[in-house]
């Protein structure tokens, strides 16, 4: 079922209305992004994720390389306990599981997938490009705090309808390695994603007090086109208590998009605040820990 959109409130301040994008019943209002010191200083250095760079930092995963687990997080983190907890991850060794890597013989980036849905397949600079673009916006426009499961780490597919039913709708499953490959590559599509993932939000099914935790519950829901130069539209539901979308009209909603999450020798780039972090891309949600560890067991 799709949900309606709804225009954003007037609090929201009036930089980022000038920087993004309002999702309206009856369509998209598009603004004209204003320049960033950041996009400037991004736009005039080397790219740190071309296939030159990135194959020079992504081999695939070394035997016990370890994972990020579910149980390294909770729900109803406090903003601070997030922030936290994002700074001590960034650190660890843990990594996404079943992680991209470059494959060396082949010249290629390669994402993993069940070789009975195709096996691994080839992505190219271009999604990393557009996924970093989204961080980079995301952090410029004050919607996110942190690059993780518990905030901004997973993501859904918006595929217009007509292209849907033309192109997409008819992948069977032994090709789905296929139907990702294509989705993944074509820019009329739109990556979504739910923020705030795991952020106390609510009390007592109001609002916290928290101006800041009230911010970003009115703009958790995000969404851009997979392009290098792609500006952000944030959707939002008013009928959910956490603000939470699941569709946008003229779009069919792939639910199962990919997984993302910074960390120190991660294989990707994205730039915040005039430095440089990692991050890693997964199709495959975080596992559970068969040993059973928690928070902190690294």
């Amino acid at each position: 079922m799709k949900i309606p959109l709804f225009l954003f409130s007037l609090t929201i301040p009036c930089a980022a209305l000038a920087a993004g994008a309002l999702e309206q019943l009856g369509g998209a209002a598009h603004v004209p992004p204003a320049p960033t010191a950041v996009a400037s200083a991004v736009s005039e250095s080397p790219d740190p994720n071309s296939a030159v760079a990135i194959a020079g930092r992504c081999p695939p995963p070394a035997a016990g390389e370890e994972k990020i687990w579910q149980s390294d997080f909770h729900w109803n983190y406090s903003l601070p306990e997030m922030k936290a907890r994002f700074a001590e991850m960034y650190a660890s060794p843990k990594r996404l599981d079943r992680r991209a890597y470059w494959d060396a013989a082949k010249s290629r980036l390669m994402l993993p997938h069940d070789a009975g849905r195709g096996g691994d397949f080839e992505i190219g600079p271009g999604l990393v490009k557009a996924v970093a673009r989204h961080i980079e916006r995301a952090f410029e426009l004050d919607y996110i705090d942190a690059v993780f499961f518990p905030d901004m780490g997973h993501s859904h597919i918006l595929v217009p309808d007509g292209l849907w039913a033309e192109k997409y709708s008819g992948y069977p499953v032994d090709r789905m390695s296929d139907l990702y490959r294509d989705m993944l590559a074509d820019p009329r599509l739109k990556i979504f994603y739910h923020t705030a993932e795991q952020l106390k939000m609510l009390e007592d099914g109001q609002l916290v007090a928290d101006e800041r935790v009230r911010f970003r519950h009115k703009t958790r829901n995000i969404s851009g086109p997979i392009t290098a130069d792609a500006e952000l539209t944030v959707h939002q539901n008013p009928a959910s208590a956490a603000n939470t979308v699941h569709g946008a009209p003229g779009h069919h909603w792939w639910g199962a998009g990919f997984n993302f999450s910074a960390q120190k020798d991660g294989c990707f780039v994205y730039r915040n605040g005039g430095k440089e972090y990692r991050f890693d891309i997964s199709l495959y949600d975080l596992p559970y820990d068969p040993g059973g560890g928690g928070a902190g067991n690294y």
